[in-house]
């Protein structure tokens, strides 16, 4: 068997692409990047992306940081120190590789050096992971990046957005850390399921 694995990283603050457009294919992934335009005061990029490819699954991680690309770093840096345990659990027969990325999604963004490292930064990012194995799609969503899914049945139901985007929610320097919940706000909150 032929393995297509392969792995990538940035961040902003390294190649920031302001006033370019840049599309790169990696693997079996499309990689767009745009920093924005400097007539309209751009002058930084503070964002981040990785990918990880598996023979069959992909990985994918956009980060919307804030401030500075501190966040999108140090996030970026966290994957790339555990990729070896990311491979594994995505190599995993589909019935678990799932339920094993999640775990270890949760298990890296709560370990205590990770949270005593965001305490230190200076800004903040939004991160969406999202994982494709065979038919199927995973994902781990802080704050507003959303997840698209262009099919026409689909879209014809007026539905593309697989998550919600989540304003003020994001990994850095927060008060309160909570992966598995959502805090409310301060108000009466009504809760409702359909």
């Amino acid at each position: 068997m032929q393995t297509t694995q392969s792995s990538y990283y940035w961040v902003g603050s390294d190649e920031p692409f302001v006033d370019t457009k840049q599309i790169d294919q990696i693997g079996r992934v499309t990689l767009g990047r745009f920093g924005g335009c400097s007539r309209s005061g751009q002058y930084k990029n503070e964002d981040g992306a990785a990918i990880l490819i598996g023979d069959d699954w992909e990985m994918t991680v956009v980060l919307d940081a804030h401030k500075t690309a501190d966040s999108a770093a140090l996030v970026l840096e966290q994957l790339a120190q555990h990729e070896s345990r990311i491979r594994t659990d995505l190599d995993a027969p589909l019935t678990e590789a799932f339920r094993r990325i999640e775990t270890t999604v949760l298990d890296l963004f709560q370990d205590p050096d990770f949270l005593e490292a965001c305490a230190m930064l200076q800004g903040e990012t939004a991160c969406l992971i999202a994982v494709r194995k065979g038919r199927f799609i995973w994902w781990f969503s802080v704050g507003d990046v959303v997840l698209y899914l262009f099919h026409p049945e689909l879209m014809n139901m007026g539905q593309a957005a697989l998550n919600q985007r989540q304003f003020y929610e994001w990994i850095g320097p927060c008060k309160y850390v909570c992966l598995t919940g959502t805090k409310l706000r301060a108000w009466d909150p009504r809760i409702a399921s359909r």
